[in-house]
């Protein structure tokens, strides 16, 4: 096996400084070529290696017409944080091929940061238009949002979760927008789907608290209790209590601490005795709850 070989196949395998050590030790008898420079700096790019960067320009030197060449460059520069060389770096992509994906993420990202909002969203939505899933379009659900477009980031959450109906996440983008639009029951269908999703007695939840609040906003009550029922008989921690002693006072359901307790209802308000919370102090304890469903979803790597 080649030391190329070698590199590429420790590079494939995610092992990065073995990757790194093949592709110098061939660098030794071959200090120009073209791949082996890529290997080791990509590798080194992932083991903070200095010269990472110094072999990816080198590369570049060597082979500037491919869009690969200055992908890499823009990313090595990047991870060291030298933003206007990698700028520059997505710029000669762009240059070779006018659509590259990569570089226009990239470009429209820190276009965003620089506050050239209007750019960066055109960017993003040229990328968006032809790869629902991408990077770029799911970028543009928070840019929306960001932006105060709650409409526009609805219908870009609908295409990242049409792209990916399997990610609690993307349903639980499109559940919170479509509410926020004041579009109820597409907002009831999404909490609908990010149940059946999600695995963790928590975090069903939270979707069935979110299933509460759109219920609310159709105007239906009744059912909003129920499911605030079904809610408190999975939570363990409590969260649907406030919840469901507003829903119970509203709607003037009676129940025993036994049959509260049975039922997973509010046990410890009827015990205490202590006054519901309001209709605005209960949709802020779901938000809370909702909050932290996405904070989950999101740090565990289950959206």
């Amino acid at each position: 096996m080649t030391a190329l070989e070698q590199a590429q196949a420790h590079f494939e395998a995610g092992e990065f400084a073995s990757a790194r050590s093949a592709a110098v030790e061939g660098l030794g008898g071959a200090p120009e070529d073209v791949e082996l420079l890529r290997v080791a700096g990509r590798a080194g790019v992932e083991t903070g290696a200095a010269d990472a960067v110094e072999q990816l320009q080198k590369v570049a030197e060597l082979q500037p017409a491919s869009t690969e060449t200055w992908r890499d460059l823009g990313d090595a520069l990047a991870a060291e944080g030298r933003t206007d060389e990698a700028n520059d770096a997505f710029r000669k992509v762009l240059e070779i091929d006018p659509d590259d994906e990569v570089a226009l993420t990239a470009l429209g990202h820190t276009a965003f940061q620089a506050g050239e909002r209007g750019e960066a969203v055109s960017m993003l939505e040229q990328v968006a238009g032809r790869v629902s899933g991408s990077t770029a379009a799911i970028s543009l659900v928070e840019m929306y949002r960001t932006l105060g477009q709650p409409d526009e980031a609805l219908a870009a959450a609908r295409r990242v979760a049409q792209s990916a109906p399997e990610r609690p996440l993307y349903a639980l983008d499109v559940a919170e927008l479509a509410l926020e639009t004041g579009e109820a029951e597409e907002a009831a269908e999404a909490f609908g789907r990010l149940r059946a999703l999600v695995d963790l007695p928590e975090d069903e939840v939270g979707a069935l608290q979110g299933l509460i609040k759109a219920e609310l906003a159709r105007g239906r009550a009744d059912e909003a209790l129920e499911l605030a029922r079904q809610a408190g008989a999975i939570d363990t921690v409590g969260r649907t209590t406030g919840v469901l002693a507003h829903l119970e006072a509203e709607l003037g359901a009676e129940s025993s601490p036994q049959d509260a307790l049975e039922r997973g209802q509010s046990v410890a308000l009827i015990q205490a005795q202590q006054a519901p919370p309001s209709r605005q102090e209960a949709e802020q304890l779901i938000d809370a709850t909702l909050q932290d469903l996405r904070q989950s979803l999101s740090g565990e790597g289950r959206g």
